[in-house]
């Protein structure tokens, strides 16, 4: 009598993709129930394929044994974001969720199928899945926006290609997160009416572009970032420099300064520990995407002349980011004791999701100093006429900053805690672009709330 050997779990890319792809059809029901409605269904499908789907059509449809994994809810979840965040456009979300189902869902199947060559920023990707994404993609966003009766063409066609190379860059953040917010966001900022014309925005500051460049190949120079860090570190600076003009990329060298501070302070004594970052300490471009992109979605907004908020928007974004890298670097290097967000319960340092008081500290004072730095930039060099005479509350604006970086940090804190105790399957990218995106919207929120401008039109 032998043991029966355990069978290895089985993943069926095939009913992943049915599944992912066929869920697209349901953007056509945004065009005929109430939002709050399609929020609930959004709801309870993020439940149900969490708790219920691989029981009912097996755990093939996971890539991991316990029967789900991070993709499966970030569909639904992503798509209840878009429903609640553009209820009032609600076919932004339709557009975005096709392109998530077809453009993404096709592009696996066709890259896998057909790959025709290796792109040359990412072998893992090929032209065959690139150009399913278009065809696929495009296929769907432009035939639901018709049935919408909202085509924005020209908004349709950036976010396509957008998402779609979006989608072939390694950013260690899942594809069900990346494609379909930066397409929305795309579409908000290209098809939404601005507020001011664009003829009234204010002008490049191209001595700021040369400083970016300067700035760019100085930190590949001092083994701050890597090549592919170097790149994507300058192309966002430009688009923060053209979009928000001067204040947005001075709050992005005041995180790019305290970040790389942060990561080189003590790295050795890091590294001997075990806690330090990979390659010296040196950043990629999927760091540059997870702890930017938000502000320069911020900065499209802004060249759009949505007006003034998005601007902060993407302060509060990059104070975030800055004061999770310190919070992270600073607490590994001199946290006495490291303790879960929730539980309070001590743990090892460097432990995942773990804070300390002492980076705790000094995370908000970092994400202080960005907000200063930014406000200060902005009060400068706001010009008047651009959507009429701003006063800036700036001590009102700078601790609402302060406070949303803080809870930002926190956010993925919490996020990274829960991420450890089930086998870590966000990655990280994900939980610093989700603290990012967190940051920016509860400045939203409070703008709502706390008087921190004043117009006079």
């Amino acid at each position: 009598m032998t043991d029966s050997a355990v069978e290895p779990h089985q993943t069926s890319e095939g009913l992943r993709k049915f599944l992912h792809i066929g869920m697209g059809f349901g953007a056509l029901a945004l065009a005929r129930i109430p939002w709050r409605y399609a929020a609930l269904i959004c709801a309870a499908a993020v439940i149900s394929n969490w708790l219920l789907l691989h029981r009912m059509v097996g755990r093939r449809v996971s890539r991991h044994e316990r029967g789900w994994d991070v993709g499966i809810v970030l569909y639904p979840f992503a798509v209840l974001v878009l429903v609640v965040v553009f209820n009032w456009h609600i076919e932004i979300a339709a557009v975005a969720w096709v392109l998530m189902a077809f453009g993404d869902g096709f592009s696996t199947v066709i890259g896998k199928r057909m790959p025709v060559a290796p792109l040359p920023w990412n072998a893992t990707k090929s032209w065959g899945g690139f150009a399913a994404f278009i065809l696929f993609g495009g296929l769907a966003a432009f035939g639901i926006a018709r049935v919408f009766g909202a085509p924005h063409d020209v908004a349709i066609a950036v976010a396509l290609l957008v998402s779609a190379i979006a989608e072939t860059l390694p950013l260690g953040i899942d594809d069900n997160v990346t494609v379909p917010f930066i397409a929305a966001a795309m579409l908000a900022a290209m098809a939404i009416k601005p507020i001011v014309a664009l003829s009234s925005a204010p002008p490049i500051a191209w001595p700021w572009i040369v400083v970016n460049t300067v700035l760019a190949a100085g930190g590949y120079v001092i083994r701050g970032v890597d090549l592919s860090g170097a790149i994507a570190g300058w192309i966002l600076g430009c688009i923060l420099i053209i979009g928000g003009g001067p204040p947005l990329y001075v709050a992005l060298l005041a995180f790019f300064i305290i970040g790389t501070l942060a990561t080189k302070l003590g790295y050795g004594r890091k590294a001997r520990a075990g806690l330090a970052e990979e390659k010296g300490g040196r950043r990629g471009a999927s760091h540059a995407v997870a702890n930017v992109g938000v502000a320069a979605i911020c900065a499209v907004a802004c060249w759009r002349g949505l007006g003034f908020v998005p601007l902060f928007m993407g302060i509060a974004a990059l104070a975030t980011a800055a004061a999770d890298t310190t919070a992270s670097e600073i607490g590994q290097l001199f946290g006495k004791r490291a303790f879960l967000p929730l539980s309070f319960r001590r743990v090892e340092r460097g432990t995942e999701g773990a804070i300390s008081i002492e980076g705790t500290l000094a995370g908000i004072v970092a994400g202080c100093i960005v907000a200063i730095a930014g406000t200060a930039m902005v009060a400068h060099h706001f010009r008047a006429g651009f959507i009429g005479s701003v006063a800036i509350y700036k001590s009102h604006v700078i601790i609402v900053l302060t406070l949303c970086a803080f809870l930002g940090s926190y956010l993925e804190s919490i996020l990274g805690s829960w991420n450890r105790r089930h086998g870590s399957p966000i990655a990280n990218g994900t939980l610093n672009f989700a603290n990012t995106m967190f940051g920016a919207f509860l400045f939203w929120v409070a703008w709502h709330w706390v008087p921190m401008f004043a117009f006079e039109f």
